[in-house]
């Protein structure tokens, strides 16, 4: 598969009165075309701060992009200019936000907003952007959607305002699409509805997705690989079967421990004690140390580095050093 996008040693910090904190911190990540990239990891951990990197989207005056590169179909989004990045942001890479309520304007109608992005990035006319938006809502199985494009958010239901988000998201047929959170405080009906959905309009557009969450379930039932992060650095990254069947990483291995198993099943859950540094207080070495089972004095010393420990699967742990495996 060839990449359309790549993050090449992300660092990404939030300025504050005591100086900069790094809360993404040497992140790389592989999106292919046509593929579904699951992000996961505990809140914090610096998923959806990375993925507001990738769209240009950090808060100006109060955060920076430190070091290390983004890079769409080998281009550096990182030397465009905010009119260049307009014209990427919204058409070629888009993005479906963690809660639509506060990502819909709520003074604008639901046909307005969409028919906004069409009229911006494809020069059409006001009639056939707002036909046009009718269709996407439509097609995202809204019913009524000449009625709704009348209406405003607050008069949608919950699961109505995402598909109303991922409308506006794929409105112009961009070739990345950046999920966070999708199905966040929807319910489980709602959130399979929701999935199926993208996963039907990527086979329409051959988009490619990259889904940041925190259920595993998720990750199991959408996605082709899969990157785990802890603290602002990927820890593990590897196809979804092969992450499910042979974890590598504790903290990974903790994830999977602490989830639910089906009804009959004795199996205790295993939490993973403590909980994530904050940002600008990180432990020495290896960050996951404080909380692992498996630590030993040399994990204190060093980060390790992410290494390929089998073909396509990686892993960032003294467990695994190079030469070691």
């Amino acid at each position: 598969m060839s990449a359309l996008l790549e993050v090449k040693d992300l660092k990404t910090e939030f300025l504050t009165g005591n100086g900069p904190v790094r809360v993404v911190d040497g992140v790389d990540l592989v999106l292919n075309k046509g593929e579904t990239l699951g992000v996961v990891g505990e809140s914090g951990c610096g998923k959806s701060v990375t993925s507001m990197s990738i769209m240009g989207l950090l808060p100006k005056g109060q955060s920076r992009i430190a070091g290390g590169d983004i890079r769409f179909r080998d281009q550096s989004l990182l030397s465009l200019s905010a009119k260049e990045m307009r014209q990427v942001r919204g058409n070629r890479i888009a993005m479906i936000f963690q809660e639509p309520m506060t990502s819909l304007n709520p003074v604008f109608k639901i046909g307005n907003q969409i028919s906004e992005a069409l009229r911006f990035h494809k020069n059409i006319s006001k009639k056939e952007a707002w036909s046009q938006a009718v269709g996407m809502l439509k097609k995202v199985g809204i019913p009524r959607p000449e009625q709704i494009a009348q209406e405003y958010p607050h008069q949608l239901s919950g699961g109505m305002r995402q598909r109303v988000m991922i409308s506006m998201a794929m409105a112009c047929n961009p070739e990345v699409l950046i999920a966070d959170e999708p199905t966040t405080a929807l319910d489980v009906t709602i959130q399979a509805q929701i999935l199926e959905l993208m996963r039907e309009l990527q086979h329409e557009q051959e988009t490619a997705i990259m889904l940041i969450t925190h259920d595993l379930g998720v990750v199991a039932e959408t996605c082709q690989r899969v990157v785990v992060m802890y603290a602002g650095q990927v820890v593990e990254e590897a196809e979804v079967g092969m992450l499910f069947k042979h974890p590598l990483h504790p903290y990974t291995k903790g994830l999977l421990g602490s989830l639910p198993q089906l009804a009959g099943e004795k199996k205790r859950l295993e939490p993973i004690v403590g909980s994530v540094p904050t940002p600008g207080n990180m432990p020495s070495g290896c960050r996951f140390a404080p909380r692992c089972a498996y630590r030993t004095d040399a994990c204190l010393e060093a980060q390790p580095a992410l290494l390929e420990v089998d073909k396509g699967h990686k892993c960032s742990c003294i467990l695994y050093r190079e030469g070691e495996q």
